[in-house]
């Protein structure tokens, strides 16, 4: 079978792999020049469970949680996506009793989260300066680099004997008497029996000459990155107004909100807000300043529910959107290839049917 698969952001990534794997002919697109160009390259990167909502919304912790088991599976199958990924985080809220209950609220759900007090967060993070009564314990959460993994599942699919080609922008998707039969670039036209989008929020752009469109909305936010010249920080951590992880090269992330575009809500403006917070908060180490402030596009729907699936009313499509992207891509990689190449639907996460779209 012939797959195209256009976007090779994580979850374009992960589904290329799968398929190659699987034995599929797979040729990836994707516009930018290298895997992760978009919105995937601007991404946290803190695999979870803990800002999940197993009372509000369990049909999608469920798939969150499936998501952090398949992350167990991936460090068999390919144990190099995840050789710098770091483990645990620590989350609070402003008051102990709020605190206390996420801890409950998720030990419900079956989540391995642990109530830890004020001494035991100290211990483990002594730069932290404001430190709370409680804080909930993730051990499971993984800290790691999106455009690391997305570039190992591209590799790996390669040495499957999938061929990638980048900064090729798909203008047109073919079609032969109703059925999508390959895609169309400036330069070419690739014959597929099966043409996978992944594409994030700009899937309806692609879909909308066959009168379709899937709703899918975009949520900016803004990525920050620090320089920082020693290590200082154990785990991820997350409480009223801060966000940090430290990378590998001590680097620091943190992750805020757009509130609009204004020069004085810009990412710049925000990302130095942002350090000033950290100062208060964290015995922060000389010379950290504000190296990048970037803003990525997420793909969302109103449910809070990915996407993934043939779309009916034009064979041969297959979409996959995605937030969180980071979380989801190494399930929804092996989901959709188990659908396209074995035609074993999963009834996890919702795909589509005929009359659900917005723009038909």
């Amino acid at each position: 079978m012939q797959i195209a698969v256009v976007g090779a952001g994580i979850v374009g990534a992960s589904i290329a792999y799968h398929l190659a794997r699987r034995g599929a002919r797979v040729h990836l697109f994707d516009e930018g020049l290298a895997p992760a160009a978009g919105v995937t390259g601007k991404a946290f990167g803190w695999v979870n469970l803990i800002n999940g909502e197993p009372t509000a919304n369990y049909g999608n912790y469920r798939i969150w949680r499936e998501a952090i088991s398949e992350y167990q599976r991936l460090k068999v199958a390919l144990p190099e996506a995840l050789r710098h990924a770091r483990s645990g985080s620590l989350v609070w809220h402003a008051t102990a009793a709020e605190t206390q209950a996420l801890v409950q609220e998720h030990q419900a759900a079956g989540a391995a989260v642990e109530l830890v007090d004020a001494k035991t967060v100290a211990w483990w993070e002594p730069e932290l300066r404001e430190v709370p009564e409680c804080a909930a314990f993730s051990p499971d959460d993984l800290a790691l680099d999106p455009t690391l993994l997305t570039q190992t599942f591209v590799h790996a699919a390669i040495a499957f004997g999938a061929q990638a080609d980048f900064d090729q922008k798909i203008i047109s998707l073919e079609t032969s008497d109703g059925r999508i039969t390959g895609v169309r670039t400036a330069e070419q036209a690739v014959s597929a029996d099966v043409v996978v989008l992944a594409t994030g929020t700009s899937i309806d752009t692609l879909i909308s000459p066959f009168g379709l469109a899937i709703g899918v909305e975009s949520s900016p936010a803004v990525l920050l990155q620090y320089s920082c010249d020693r290590p200082f920080l154990n785990h991820i951590l997350r409480g009223p107004d801060l966000e940090v992880r430290q990378r590998p090269d001590h680097s620091l992330l943190s992750a805020a909100s757009c509130r609009g575009d204004s020069e004085e809500n810009g990412p710049v403006a925000i990302g130095h807000r942002v350090l000033d917070v950290m100062r208060r908060k964290l015995a922060l180490p000389d010379g950290v300043e504000l190296q990048r402030a970037v803003i990525g596009y997420r793909p969302v729907f109103a449910d809070g529910f990915p996407r993934l699936g043939f779309l009916p009313g034009a064979d041969g499509i297959y979409v996959a959107v995605a937030h969180p992207g980071i979380i989801l891509a190494p399930l929804l990689g092996r989901l959709a290839m188990e659908e396209i190449i074995e035609g074993q639907r999963s009834t996890l996460v919702p795909g589509f049917s005929v009359g659900a779209f917005p723009g038909s």
